[in-house]
């Protein structure tokens, strides 16, 4: 049984992921629940078949990973404007 979007959101969905695969033109990307506000949400291949499900899976853990980290870099480098001016 070849595989198929539905049945890669299912596997997601099974283990309680709430976002969705979807298919752009020559690539896939995440949407929605955890990866709505991603930056990076893509996966850089030519047909779902290019993988396998544990590899979609694989690669949307990678993904969210990435972008937690992406963000939580982003709130650590954060400087309250007021306290940076008095310092100066």
């Amino acid at each position: 049984m070849p595989l198929t979007l539905r049945a890669i959101n299912a596997e997601l969905a099974k283990r309680g992921h709430t976002a969705l695969l979807e298919n752009g033109n020559g690539y896939f990307y995440f949407v929605g629940g955890e990866a709505a506000g991603w930056l990076d949400r893509t996966v850089q291949v030519p047909k779902v078949s290019s993988l396998t499900l544990d590899q979609w899976v694989e690669e949307f853990d990678k993904l969210k990973k990435l972008n937690a980290g992406v963000f939580g870099s982003a709130k650590g480098k954060r400087v309250d404007s007021r306290k940076r001016s008095a310092e100066l």
